[in-house]
């Protein structure tokens, strides 16, 4: 009964992850997968929650990310792009993620919705 209540949260949470993207008019479709020069970027959209420019971190409260099957979350990510000036925590942002050599998803493009 416990897997059946586990399973089904799962389910709730990422059903409605993207159901909510979709009635905030954000496309949810394949669309969000680029490829370009054999590198797939991965589109995706949320809030700053923090910085660390000493690591060249920001975590991301995002909206569900369906080309990575992934559902909202508040996540921590490497940038490689820099800071764009004037973005702040608490700010709508647009990223690009890639996925490194050692398999990790990191920000190559950050800005302020």
């Amino acid at each position: 009964m416990k897997t059946l209540t586990l399973a089904l949260s799962i389910v709730f949470t990422i059903t409605s992850g993207a159901a909510l993207a979709e009635q905030h008019g954000h496309d949810v479709s394949p669309h969000q997968m680029q490829t370009t020069n054999n590198v797939t970027r991965i589109q995706g959209m949320g809030a700053l929650k923090a910085i660390n420019a000493k690591a060249g971190k920001v975590q991301i409260a995002h909206e569900a990310i369906p080309a990575l099957n992934w559902p909202p979350m508040i996540m921590w990510f490497v940038l490689r792009a820099p800071l764009p000036n004037g973005i702040k925590v608490g700010d709508s942002v647009h990223f690009e993620l890639v996925q490194s050599e050692k398999k990790q998803w990191e920000i190559v493009m950050l800005m302020k919705m």
